[in-house]
């Protein structure tokens, strides 16, 4: 039985199946690719679905939604007709047609599917994607990002060649950047950016939004009819600005013709915010995978909007590097879907294909600032962090006598815990300790289902355990205990850790046969080698491992075959 992938987009959806060693996209039942993202209702009540749904959009706006999956994971409620929708309905239905089309396209029925999501959405978003699978029909154990997904697409058709890749995918609602590392037929992802509410929508509202301007229309006087009449002209200017240099808006309002003449540079101006937000994502992964542009060995473009010149030569003057535009960037991601089906159903194309995930938000835990005594974030998960993962942190009584802690973890970036999304808590009695000493330690465990096992250890070496899901969660009791007997292999000392020690215990010997400034130095370099296990993810530590150790060969005078002269 096939295992199809879908790109469930903002704006359209469609899936491919991996078939005698090639991807075949799947047609729907009007023979096209691509199958827009849109519910609606028609007058007796009947659900519409796809290019039927989009048609109504300007005749029937009241009974008619789009761009739903902005809002996956919230709990907003559409109202089309008189019936009431959340997005993740709203998704299964749009997931629903496509199972249905493509059981009509390969003869056999489908029961399981690999969804692409943005790699910047969170558990919640991602789960809420799951519960719209299964409410179509479909089982979905494993999500795929989708810059990882059109990195897939890009090797299949290159060839797995090692280097390193920042994949940017700018579709219709949602802007992604990835850093991929392609080695020995492994795809590593390095770091993630991105903006769940940037995408080709945006550009299209700027259009919108100047039309009115340059018209001097009062946009509250129309109706919801000639809005979206407005806002389906000005997606139509935008999508003919990729073929043409010019083109011209035209309206009919009330029986008065409206019009506006578009070039490249002027849409460059209305939608500058856009712009400069494209490039935010694109330094943070530099920054964060520790690359320079140079170093990167293509730029590969997807999703929809990446077709436009102006963002393509965007990005080619923020980078100085020419993007890759050899794949679909309308197509990339479900082929990639579509390929890591294959790899999921055991396909002999791919044994040997391996592609790692990563946790795109930092996991931690709120302390008290020992000089400010405000409550600030210590990450004991930094984000980007592979999964899956299990990190330990120490900590230490903030008053004298303390019999009481309590644990309450979080998820985002933010210094201030309130800021971030409150996962969970914990509450646990422990002997009297003095201030300053060690009451507790934390272990945060993590794995590629949103899984995350709490283990909090008191100083009478009892420990307290939590397992955290999401409230979208809908893992079965039983999925749950399989995870987390995956886990617990985690949760003991990794192998690799014996190395740190190693690391660490050969530093603590040098420095007691070393003299003067040198025995600073080390002492130094140690500290931050120690600062990085705690606090780095499990590149910067491997990275820094490699470092320390080149480091400490030097001291001791042993030939590595290098030749950097320091510690940095």
């Amino acid at each position: 039985m096939a295992i199809i992938g879908i790109d469930l987009g903002t704006t359209n959806s469609l899936a491919c199946v991996w078939k005698n060693s090639s991807p075949l996209i799947i047609k729907n039942t009007l023979g096209n690719t691509f199958t827009p993202s849109v519910v609606g209702v028609d007058e007796n009540n009947n659900i519409l679905v796809g290019e039927v749904a989009k048609e109504r959009l300007i005749s029937h706006p009241e009974k008619t939604a789009s761009e739903f999956k902005r809002t996956l994971g919230t709990k907003k409620v559409y109202q089309i007709g008189k019936n009431s929708f959340t997005s993740e309905q709203l998704s299964s239905l749009v997931l629903k047609k496509i199972k249905e089309d493509a059981e009509k396209f390969l003869g056999e029925e489908i029961t399981e599917a690999v969804i692409s999501v943005p790699a910047y959405f969170d558990d919640c978003r991602r789960n809420a994607t799951k519960q719209a699978a299964e409410m179509s029909g479909l089982k979905v154990e494993r999500l795929i990002n989708e810059p990882s997904a059109a990195a897939l697409a890009y090797m299949q058709k290159h060839g797995f060649e090692d280097g390193t890749y920042m994949v940017i995918d700018f579709g219709g609602g949602t802007l992604d950047v990835s850093m991929i590392d392609s080695f020995d037929s492994i795809m590593e992802i390095l770091a993630v950016a991105g903006n769940n509410q940037l995408g080709g929508k945006d550009i299209n509202e700027a259009i919108y939004s100047h039309f009115l301007k340059e018209n001097n229309l009062d946009e509250a006087l129309l109706s919801p009819e000639q809005k979206a009449s407005i806002y389906k002209t000005a997606e139509a200017c935008k999508i003919a600005l990729s073929e043409t240099p010019l083109s011209i808006m035209s309206v009919n309002i009330n029986d008065n013709s409206y019009s506006l003449s578009l070039d490249n540079n002027t849409l460059i101006k209305i939608a500058h915010t856009v712009f400069e937000k494209i490039g935010e994502p694109i330094k943070r992964v530099l920054r964060d995978s520790h690359m320079n542009i140079q170093e990167v060995k293509d730029i590969i473009l997807v999703g929809g909007s990446c077709k436009m010149p102006t963002i393509a030569a965007y990005i080619e003057r923020l980078t100085g590097r020419k993007p890759c535009s050899d794949i679909n960037p309308d197509t990339a991601i479900c082929v990639g879907a579509g390929i890591f089906a294959g790899m999921k159903n055991r396909n002999e194309d791919f044994k040997d294909v391996i592609l790692t995930d990563i946790c795109p938000f930092s996991l931690g835990t709120a302390v008290q600032d020992r000089r400010t005594k405000d409550h600030i974030m210590d990450f004991i998960i930094q984000r980007n962090s592979m999964l899956p993962t299990s990190k330990i942190h120490d900590y230490y009584a903030a008053a004298d006598n303390q019999t009481e802690v309590h644990v309450t973890i979080y998820q985002g970036e933010s210094i201030v815990p309130a800021n971030n999304i409150k996962l969970g808590d914990l509450r646990l009695s422990c002997p009297p300790t003095p201030i300053g000493e060690h009451i507790v330690s934390i272990r945060l465990t993590y794995d590629i289902n949103g899984l995350l096992v709490v283990d909090v250890t008191a100083n009478d070496k009892k420990t307290y355990s939590k397992v955290i899901l999401s409230e979208n969660n809908s893992m079965t009791e039983e999925q749950q205990a399989k995870c987390k007997e995956q886990l617990d292999k985690l949760r003991l000392a990794p192998a690799e850790e014996e190395q740190y020690q190693l690391l660490i215990a050969r530093a603590e010997r040098i420095i007691e046969e070393t003299l003067s400034f040198e025995r600073q130095q080390i002492v130094d370099a140690l500290m931050g080698y120690k600062t990085c296990l705690a606090q780095g993810n499990d590149r910067d530590i491997r990275i820094m491992t490699k470092r320390f150790a080149r480091f400490l060969d030097q001291l001791e005078g042993i030939d590595t075959g290098l030749s950097e002269g320091s510690y940095e």
